[in-house]
């Protein structure tokens, strides 16, 4: 009967200090294969496996595309590539983000549990949001062990938290405690499980050879919702899992509820800050034109563009008020000083504008 050989290990903001304590404790006859994704920058240069490899007597290695699965072996993924799971190998991609990320955690787990089902086991570890829940979830659906980094524990227990919220875990623990449960979980073996081609939810994304198009995810999922993927401007599809539910794209981006959230979060605070830039040049042509138009004696014309050039500029002020000061009096401060500027004589607020360009 198998063992469980696969150890599958997510994590994100904080997530370093756990590791070390982790692998430090892990036996170097540990008769399984460790597979760690941990949010990185895509320009970061690859420091972990390094950091890791001062800790621990198992080798430690950046993954690479086609690696075989090695016992008493640990992988980490690169920066900016997907770790996935196959029926012979691992692979690397370079596929679409999953909840704002790549690496992310989902994929790893997602493709380990539907190729090893019951053999896996599944670590959670400290950070924010909740990359790693529907990945652990599909672990215990094909008969995995899933453990979870007790949030009182992690450093950002976003990730904890979520994933306790959402599956039915097997084991929370400190970090300390972890590496003890991997290994006698490891020795033992694993239960068949139900087949995981039942749990399946069909192609997996981030295989380019198994892409999905719009009318496979209607006819397995049905309508799209009137939400749009922050990363592509597509149809999002809301999928319920169990408890988990994630939004996906056809393309294949990825997103648990908070990560698509901060995603619109940050897609609003771009667009406000674009306008700002935008208005600010607006104001800064405006007031060029009233320049050219005064010298060639047009002081109707160079009255409307004046005017324009103040309405501009005050807008992209209240916008800024609002990004900057969060609301309330700072919004009617800054509201009531662009006013002022605006019934400014116009030289004198031409110039101020043509300073700030």
């Amino acid at each position: 009967m198998p063992q469980h050989d696969l150890v599958v290990i997510g994590g994100s903001a904080g997530a370093l200090q756990a590791l070390t304590s982790i692998v430090e404790l892990l036996p170097p006859t540990l008769p399984a294969c460790v597979l760690i994704v941990v949010h990185t920058r895509a320009e970061r240069d690859g420091l972990l496996p390094g950091l890791l490899q001062r800790h621990t007597k198992l080798p430690v290695t950046f993954a690479a595309d086609g690696d075989r699965l090695k016992l008493s072996h640990i992988y980490v993924a690169p920066p900016d590539r997907h770790l996935l799971v196959t029926s012979s190998s691992l692979r690397l991609v370079h596929g679409p983000r999953e909840n704002g990320f790549r690496p992310a955690v989902d994929p790893l787990f997602r493709t380990a549990a539907r190729e090893r089902g019951a053999r896996v086991i599944g670590v959670v570890l400290s950070g924010g949001l909740s990359d790693g829940t529907y990945g652990l979830s599909l672990i215990k659906q094909y008969g995995g062990v899933a453990i979870v980094q007790d949030p009182d524990d992690a450093a950002v227990d976003s990730m904890p938290r979520s994933a306790l919220a959402s599956v039915d875990v097997d084991f929370v623990a400190r970090a300390a405690e972890i590496p003890l449960i991997i290994e006698r979980v490891s020795r033992q073996p694993a239960d068949r499980g139900e087949d995981a081609m039942a749990h399946s939810d069909g192609l997996e994304p981030q295989l380019l050879s198994e892409e999905r198009t719009v009318a496979e995810m209607e006819q397995r999922f049905g309508r799209a919702s009137s939400l749009t993927c922050p990363d592509c401007g597509g149809a999002l599809w809301e999928i319920k899992d169990g408890r988990v539910v994630r939004y996906e794209c056809h393309v294949g981006h990825q997103y648990g509820s908070d990560g698509l959230e901060a995603a619109q979060r940050e897609a609003v605070d771009n667009a406000l800050w674009t306008a700002v830039r935008v208005l600010e040049e607006h104001a800064a042509l405006k007031a060029g034109m009233a320049r050219r138009s005064s010298t060639q004696g047009l002081s109707n014309a160079a009255q409307g563009f004046e005017e324009g050039a103040r309405d501009a500029h005050r807008q992209a002020e209240q916008i800024r008020a609002l990004l900057m000061g969060g609301g309330g009096r700072d919004v009617k401060k800054h509201a009531r000083r662009a006013a002022a500027a605006a019934r400014a004589p116009a030289p004198r607020k031409i110039r101020r504008t043509k300073g700030k360009d």
